[in-house]
């Protein structure tokens, strides 16, 4: 059956429009925000696992059939086949190791998931100014505008953030731009939006290839109309660009989910059909050697990547920076800022943030309606068409001369220069198209005072001069490590490429200095935390020509103290104690192992931490000569913790490693493993929990124990083959727990009864007894096996005569356990009616 996208758009509007009906009217409950619903209704990577691999050839002549692999897709541009094992029973994991080892293969990566930047409901505040606010602020923005560029489109008043980013000004100048094509990498645009569609051009749907890239989220028509719904057309709002050209690429679902080829598969599409400037509000927190190949093919096609850069500012709070792809170093990534100008720190911060625009605008829905929208993804459009104006003022411009005139025309609402919340400060339309691009705009920087900060993971174009210019840069070290700095001449083709030479002071003394003679070059400098001063120099100071050139920055971190500690025959050996371990994971796919020897049986519980996003804490935990126990339960970023295990007197291995994709890079960050284990000493003198199975005891030994349940009962037996005195102690008893000791005869008779106090001991003193066998029975008001209860008796000779006497140790005979009681009062009706057995106390008080 064929179907009429037409009609069935027109449907699809119908249902909208009696949708919003019914919200209205409360049939539906409007609370719900759409957001929230995708998230809840997204499939987690714990639910869906990779089905599918990216294999890139270093070199595509050298591709080649792989056995037990199925090739779905070739990618051409990028070197890369997208595969997966022929057999659904294979073992993925040796399939894996057999491709990474095959010659050629340059590396095997997880067709992982990417998502659009949406806000959850938590997420979500209402930053729009109220009533009267917004009256005013239309007046504003009539007042404005020039009469001639005054835009007839009625909901004009809602879009304050136009003015805040300078596009009113700037449509007195250039409100148009039909020379170039932007792309929208999303959820699709509702191709029948009547504010959107004269500004289409024909896209693809990358998820089902047979339909026409329709959103069917929400998000990509939010995107569309900031950019470019209309303007002066006398319909719902005005987008940056009264005309454009919008290429819609459907390459997110109806949840805003799609994968790392679908993503890397848009962007090789647009540059294939010409677009010049790229909108991605899209994002995950891994590194894709992957999609940095396709970022850096784009770039080297003279495309413009722009990209969001993150809503978890706030619910991340210091684990928060900026996502994947805004983080690679030629894509402008763009923060959020609020309606006051001030950062709204749900926006993600990071070394990788280029500028901030507005937060909040108010733009075109799906149905053809309209509603207000917040986040990065937002705010990426409003640069991206910022681009578009100025390729429209200045076509002849570089992307990276884009970038940089777009960074050094912001407004500076952070710390002066750049900072992590705002980059270079907020978006300003108009300034940038009436501000020529300075092609050094780090001058003055030529001494190590006036050093210009030079942000981790940004690319920075800049100019020598002359033959004796020398630039300098301020890099922070985030930890001790190896520092990179990538060198790039803009040498004309054909002209000749002066040598370059890098310098690399810390506080004041050069510490390194690293020469190239070709376009190119890396320098690598091993730094220790804190400030380093880079500069670059022409090595022939009577040089006179003028050399532009690109510089990158980039860190790894040092490796930890624990290395090399890769597999379980390297695992650092730690002690049987509770203890934090800090680690990193400075190299690809780092795994790091500790072994733990524990000589007590006890409980253990496991709890590991990354200090950033893009750390996603992997925890395993196995007895040596068993399986490996993996925990992998919680989200990207949050805390792994393992239930509380049991461990016996053995070896143990724990494995940490950066579960957010099997062959991680390397992260700036660190882990925190926390073992807290707790010693279960075991009672060694069971069983004895019966009378009859009484350990026989020495005079002056002492024995340990515990009371490990609420019925333990642990007996102990001492011979005496003569009448003797004891002394009895048991002490070591933990707080809050109370011992009792009884002792029995040969009968199971009781003699006498006495319990610990608040002091955790007892002492019963020169106690005589005849000849014989007795008992002591040890029971506790609470089980206990953290800390043993210690117990002895001290046999000595029998006192004889009057201080026997007062000390009731009265003569008794060998047989005489009878007789022993009757002393000690146990058997007396006359005593027990006078209050009680005939205690020591009694016999003196009388």
């Amino acid at each position: 059956m064929k179907l009429n996208h037409g009609r069935f758009r027109s449907l699809r509007r119908q249902l909208a429009a009696l949708l919003a009906i019914m919200l209205l009217c409360g049939v539906v409950p409007a609370a719900v925000p759409l957001a929230a619903e995708r998230i809840d209704a997204a499939p987690s990577a714990k639910e869906e696992p990779p089905q599918s691999w990216l294999l890139k050839w270093s070199d595509p002549a050298q591709a080649a059939e792989l056995r037990g692999t199925l090739v779905i897709r070739r990618q051409a541009e990028a070197a890369v086949d997208v595969v997966r094992p022929a057999e659904a029973s294979a073992d993925v994991e040796a399939w894996l190791r057999r491709l990474r080892s095959t010659p050629g293969v340059e590396y095997v990566h997880p067709n992982g998931r990417v998502h659009a930047l949406e806000l959850s409901a938590a997420q979500q505040a209402d930053d729009s100014p109220p009533a009267e606010a917004a009256a005013g602020e239309a007046s504003a923005l009539a007042a404005a505008a020039a009469p001639k560029v005054a835009a007839s489109d009625p909901e004009l008043a809602k879009q304050s953030y136009l003015k805040q980013i300078g596009a009113l000004a700037a449509w007195k100048t250039v409100r148009e731009q039909t020379a170039l094509t932007i792309a929208i990498v999303d959820t699709g645009i509702d191709l029948d939006h009547p504010d959107l569609k004269k500004n289409l051009v024909p896209g693809i749907n990358l998820i089902d290839t047979d339909m026409p890239p329709e959103d069917n989220n929400g998000h990509g028509t939010s995107v569309a109309g900031v950019i470019a719904a209309s303007g002066n057309n006398g319909i719902g709002v005005s987008g940056i660009l009264w005309k454009a050209k919008l290429m819609p690429i459907k390459a997110l679902d109806h949840n805003g989910d799609g994968t790392e080829q679908d993503l890397g598969e848009a962007i090789l599409y647009a540059v294939r059909k010409q677009a010049k400037i790229v909108v991605l509000s899209v994002g995950l927190y891994r590194y894709s050697p992957y999609m940095q190949d396709i970022v850096n093919y784009a770039e080297s096609k003279g495309v413009l990547l722009v990209a969001a850069a993150g809503n978890d500012g706030q619910s991340l709070e210091g684990m928060a920076v900026v996502k994947y792809p805004a983080a690679y170093s030629t894509v402008l990534a763009v923060g959020g800022v609020k309606a006051d100008n001030s950062p709204d720190l749900r926006s993600n911060p990071g070394t990788e943030l280029d500028l901030s625009a507005a937060w909040n605008v108010y733009t075109t829905a799906v149905g053809g309606s309209y509603k207000k929208e917040e986040g990065t993804s937002m705010a990426a459009p409003q640069v991206a068409a910022a681009a578009a104006l100025i390729w429209a003022s200045y076509p002849k411009l570089k992307t990276y001369q884009v970038r940089e005139l777009l960074r050094q025309t912001t407004r500076n609402i952070g710390q002066s220069g750049f900072d992590n919340r705002t980059g270079y400060g907020l978006l300003q339309i108009d300034k940038a198209l009436s501000t020529p691009v300075n092609a050094d705009g780090f001058e003055p920087n030529d001494t190590r005072g006036t050093a210009a900060l030079l942000p981790l993971n940004k690319q920075i174009s800049a100019v020598l001069n002359t033959g004796k210019d020398i630039d300098w840069y301020t890099v922070e070290a985030p930890y001790d490590g190896k520092l990179t700095m990538k060198y790039q001449s803009l040498t004309e083709s054909g002209a000749a490429i002066p040598p370059i030479r890098l310098l690399h002071y810390v506080n004041g003394v050069q510490k390194n200095t690293y020469t190239t003679k070709l376009a190119s070059g890396n320098a690598e400098f091993t730094v220790k935390k804190g400030t380093q001063k880079i500069g670059v120099q022409f090595m022939n100071s009577d040089n006179g020509a003028r050399q532009p050139y690109l510089l990158d920055s980039s860190f790894i971190m040092k490796p930890d103290a624990y290395e090399s500690n890769d597999q379980t025959y390297e695992a650092f050996a730690l002690s049987p104690r509770s203890q934090t371990v800090v680690g990193n994971f400075h190299q690809k796919a780092d795994r790091d192992w500790y072994a733990i020897t524990f000589k007590q049986s006890g409980t253990l519980r496991l709890t590991l931490e990354g200090n950033t996003a893009r750390i996603d804490p992997g925890l395993a935990i196995q007895r040596a000569g068993q399986s490996l126990r993996t925990y992998d339960e919680e989200s990207e970023g949050q805390a792994e913790i393992s239930p509380i295990l049991t461990v016996t007197p053995g070896k143990y291995y724990i494995r940490v490693h950066n579960a957010i994709s099997s062959e991680a890079s390397p992260v700036i960050g660190q882990y925190t493993l926390k073992i807290n284990y707790v010693p279960k000493y075991d009672d060694p003198n069971e069983p004895n929990n019966q009378y009859y199975e009484g350990l026989s005891i020495r005079s002056g030994t002492e024995y340990v124990g515990v009371i490990d349940s609420s019925t333990d009962v642990d007996w102990f037996q001492l011979r005496l083959t003569k009448a003797s005195q004891i002394d009895l102690q048991v002490f070591n008893v933990p707080s809050g727990k109370v011992m009792q000791v009884i002792a029995y005869d040969k009968k199971q008779q009781q003699l006498f009864a006495q319990k610990t106090g608040s002091t955790g001991k007892l002492e019963v003193k020169n106690k005589r007894l005849p000849a014989g066998v007795y008992y002591f029975k040890l029971t506790a008001n609470e089980p206990f096996d953290k800390q043993y209860y210690r117990f002895k008796v001290t046999v000595k000779n029998a006192v004889s005569g009057a201080a026997a006497m007062t000390e009731q140790q009265l003569p008794v005979s060998e047989a005489g356990g009878d007789e022993a009681r009757r002393m000690f009062g146990m058997e007396d009706p006359a005593l027990e009616s006078r209050g009680g057995p005939f205690t020591k106390e009694r016999l003196l008080v009388q």
